[in-house]
């Protein structure tokens, strides 16, 4: 029995009995202040107002339902893609006849970036071992990846988080979250020191989607200079992301050995309604990344 997520039946008659334990302006609908065809698709057969009073309940109503379901969508894909291998085991087999520091992270860079495809997989902060499993990552967690695989193979690796203007995120959010995003945000790719001197090696945008942008005008395919720059293609002397191109001026950068200074900031810097609204953003958002990739 998958206790992950719960029975569509069971789940209908659970958000049918949330509506008599609140008052009726909550329980009516859940529409407005955020844009909420973003509960989950049962819960929007209700046609529900909110307002400043009844807010606090619809957020609890939204997180208790998320909880409860489990962020099924990425227990099922866990379970769909697993791979029995850890991260030590995959990176001994990849790098095994790699003689150089440049070899051994070509052929991480290269990995990550087309086998482990850009896609939005809550929560954020989900260990690398997952990553490898699921296949499938935002950049923090594409980046966190590959500095455990690029320490893994004996290389230096470090966290760069720079401010970047949300621009970055175009077309691949839903709407009523792209309004709301924090504006700049820090932005999270790896750095290996290779030959001497810090690099970025940024894997964050697969290959496919690359180009599915430019063909199709999506986030930085809208930018001519953008598209005039940029390279995913390895290089000793490092790779620079699509969303380093967007970087906010003024706001310093900062860097860690692990991720614990942007858990920091999620905390001080994004409000707390925010933060529990990120399960039902990441599930809009995915299903808007499947729609881009299957329409190429």
């Amino acid at each position: 029995v998958d206790k992950s997520r719960m029975n569509r039946e069971i789940h209908v008659r659970f958000c049918e009995g949330l509506r008599e334990k609140f008052p009726r302006s909550t329980r009516l609908s859940i529409k407005y202040a955020i844009n909420v065809e973003l509960f989950t698709p049962h819960l929007n057969k209700y046609e529900v107002r909110v307002n400043r009073k009844n807010l606090l309940n619809v957020l609890i109503i939204s997180s208790l339902i998320n909880l409860i379901m489990g962020c099924s969508s990425m227990s099922k894909n866990q379970n769909l893609s697993a791979k029995d291998e850890t991260i030590k085991t995959f990176v001994t087999k990849l790098i095994a006849d790699a003689e150089t520091d440049e070899q051994k992270i070509e052929r991480i860079y290269y990995f990550v970036r087309d086998e482990i495809e850009f896609g939005w997989l809550y929560p954020q902060e989900i260990p690398a071992e997952e990553i490898l499993k699921n296949r499938r990552g935002v950049c923090m967690q594409k980046a966190n990846l590959l500095v455990a695989m690029a320490r893994e193979a004996g290389l230096k690796a470090r966290f760069h988080f720079m401010y970047v203007h949300k621009t970055a995120l175009e077309d691949f959010l839903p709407e009523f979250a792209y309004r709301r995003w924090v504006d700049p945000f820090p932005h999270t790719f790896p750095e290996i020191y290779l030959n001497g001197k810090w690099v970025s090696m940024e894997a964050n945008l697969d290959k496919d989607l690359h180009e599915i942008c430019i063909n199709k005008k999506f986030n930085f395919g809208k930018n001519e200079d953008i598209i005039r720059n940029v390279s995913i293609e390895f290089s000793a002397n490092g790779v620079k992301g699509h969303q380093q191109y967007v970087h906010a001026e003024g706001k310093e950068s900062f860097y860690g050995e692990d991720l614990s200074q942007f858990t920091k900031f999620m905390h001080e810097g994004v409000p707390w309604w925010k933060r529990m609204m990120l399960p039902i953003i990441f599930k809009k958002a995915q299903k808007i990344m499947d729609q881009i990739r299957s329409d190429k």
